[in-house]
């Protein structure tokens, strides 16, 4: 017991720590992004009288309208969650989720198992933690035990098993831990957007977000020059699991290489 406690009070000097680190590591990635995305909302309000003229002339003005709307929207998003990272909300957010939680770092062969994937440095690994227990018991059964990550933590469920009678965790479940790993690399490299545009798809399309069409879709795919960037966050970690797990089993992958490359060239 003594020895776990310590183990707890750890964990949240590390989670702690990592607040002003980041801070200070990340923050020309971050501060790029939000400059960047500062610059497009300038641009596009420099812009907004010539293009209220060019759509009443056209008589689109309703529809465009719309599409402004929209793009606003997205826009908006975007600026708030990468204020956010600049600020350290993630890392903030962390401290606190894990406070009611277990969290452990990838054992040394999980590592080695996704380093295969995602590459030995576009990810800090060493910073990756799996939460189980504690407040997540409660969150699975709203959720229906569904697994998910939040920036660098992998929240997975311990189910039991019936016949046996004990608690079976799907840590075990590798590629499980490669799709939700797959969200951690998005977080890394575009930041916390990715969280609000898989909660997006999750919600309107009732979770159906997963599927991609399989392996001959993708052959379609890449012969018609879509990139790994179209699809949608959950589809871009589906195609990153199936991969490992035909790989596993020497199927034939051929067709899921081109976007595993562009996976690992960070064009997300």
């Amino acid at each position: 017991m003594f020895v776990s406690v310590l183990y707890w009070l750890k964990e949240r000097l590390r989670d702690a720590w990592l607040w002003p680190l980041n801070l200070v590591r990340d923050f020309p990635a971050r501060s790029g992004r939000l400059g960047r995305t500062i610059f497009v909302g300038f641009n596009a309000l420099l812009r907004w009288p010539l293009f209220m003229g060019k759509v009443a002339r056209a008589g689109t003005l309703r529809r465009q309208l719309r599409h402004a709307a929209r793009q606003t929207g997205i826009w908006l998003h975007l600026f708030l969650v990468q204020l956010f990272d600049l600020v350290g909300g993630p890392e903030v957010c962390q401290f606190v989720m894990h406070l009611g939680m277990h969290t452990t770092p990838l054992t040394a062969a999980e590592q080695t198992a996704v380093q295969s994937i995602f590459g030995p440095h576009n990810l800090r690994y060493q910073d990756v933690r799996i939460a189980q227990g504690g407040v997540l018991h409660l969150i699975f059964r709203f959720n229906g035990g569904l697994a998910f990550a939040t920036w660098y933590t992998i929240h997975l469920p311990v189910k039991r098993d019936v016949g046996q009678g004990t608690a079976v965790s799907s840590r075990q479940n590798l590629p499980l831990l490669v799709h939700e790993l797959t969200h951690v690399f998005q977080y890394h490299h575009v930041g916390s957007r990715y969280l609000g545009e898989a909660v997006y798809y999750l919600a309107t399309t009732n979770r159906n977000c997963y599927q991609y069409g399989g392996r001959a879709h993708l052959r379609v795919c890449h012969q018609q020059g879509k990139q790994f960037r179209h699809f949608n966050r959950e589809q871009q970690a589906q195609i990153i699991q199936d991969y490992f797990t035909q790989h596993r089993q020497n199927q034939d992958t051929a067709a899921y290489e081109p976007f595993l490359a562009q996976l690992r060239q960070r064009e997300l």
